[in-house]
């Protein structure tokens, strides 16, 4: 559940607690970000701190601890993989000192995600190297598994959340006949098409997905791009990172943007390409064009539930993207008709094998 934090308070408890864990007189500590799970501070110019305050996710439990935990295992997993942040210490217990739980990573060098062909070209690179991961040496994902959630069913999985996810505003007295009656289509459509999941059996291929591709949790630089806030981290398909890397509903929470139709083939032309691997191209292939709408699916029907189940988390705290946030907010309510067309147009794709 979400809650009201004090900022301030924590980040001078922190700085405290960390002046005790050898960090000395003098460093720097500002706070960078504040999302619904972490707050993002920088300490002096090369490290970064998250500190878990809140989860919305439901695999968690309430737990704030748990968050830092699994984040902890993914980065750990990662090491030396140069996808992410690279994992320098941690608290997953909350200590005497500091009631929190946080990891220090790296700083990484570089801004959010724009979607631009060299943004588009590196993000793609990234995310081939992530999801042939498992094909290397030490990145087997047995050890994995115990503590990250596989999807094999992901189709039917996604469905079903999005249908839960659109529940609140289809039963709330408010709704608007005509955002309903998009809700119910594409539900409807979604569910017609159910029966392509058997193409992830007949091209079997699992990794680890990050499963959250809003430009901020990408950082990108002139040579490279890296993901970061694994919070909602999965094993199951490649196909899952493209379809939200794509989703309509993901690209235009970066200042309204459209990504155009040839900028959406230049990502996937990238991304097989760097895959290096002609075979495990094809299944991945075979798996985006079953499994690909599906995360527009449920980023859809759970914008028109956020509207109902929205909690004051956001307006009711003075973090610096606070009202960035709400403003987003607002603007999915007004982008909801051309938003539903364009993943109504995506599932209208022909599901074919071969």
């Amino acid at each position: 559940m979400s809650h009201s934090v004090n900022i301030a308070e924590i980040q001078a408890h922190l700085y405290k607690h960390l002046k005790t864990r050898g960090f000395g007189e003098g460093f720097t500590l500002t706070l960078m970000a504040h999302g619904e799970a972490n707050l993002i501070f920088r300490v002096n110019s090369n490290r970064l701190i998250r500190v878990a305050v809140n989860t919305p996710n439901k695999r968690f439990e309430g737990d704030f601890k748990r968050v830092t935990q699994f984040e902890e295992k993914i980065l750990t997993y990662l090491s030396g993989s140069g996808i992410g942040h690279e994992l320098q210490a941690r608290q997953l217990q909350p200590s005497d000192d500091f009631n929190y739980t946080y990891l220090i990573t790296n700083y990484l060098e570089g801004g959010p995600l724009d979607y631009g062909r060299s943004h588009l070209q590196h993000c793609a690179t990234t995310l081939a190297h992530l999801h042939r991961l498992p094909q290397n040496p030490g990145y087997a994902l047995d050890e994995l598994r115990h503590h990250v959630p596989t999807i094999a069913h992901p189709l039917t999985l996604f469905f079903e959340e999005s249908r839960d996810y659109a529940q609140p505003y289809l039963q709330s007295a408010d709704a608007d006949a005509d955002i309903v009656k998009m809700l119910e289509a594409v539900l409807a459509k979604a569910e017609q098409r159910l029966s392509a999941e058997s193409l992830l059996s007949d091209y079997p291929h699992q990794c680890l997905v990050h499963s959250d591709h809003t430009y901020e949790n990408w950082v990108v630089n002139s040579q490279q791009a890296y993901l970061v806030d694994w919070e909602w981290a999965e094993i199951g398909s490649p196909a899952g990172d493209l379809g939200h890397f794509l989703s309509p509903v993901t690209v235009r929470r970066r200042h309204n943007y459209r990504l155009p139709a040839e900028d959406r083939e230049f990502f996937l032309h990238c991304y097989y390409e760097a895959l290096e691997d002609a075979d495990l191209a094809e299944r991945i292939r075979q798996h985006f064009v079953a499994f690909g709408p599906y995360p527009a699916v449920r980023s859809l029907c759970w914008t028109a539930g956020y509207w109902v189940t929205a909690n004051r988390w956001y307006a009711d705290t003075d973090s610096p993207n606070a009202g960035d946030r709400m403003a987003r907010l607002k603007r999915s309510q007004q982008q909801f008709p051309e938003l539903w067309q364009e993943v109504m147009d995506w599932l209208n794709y022909p599901v074919e094998s071969g």
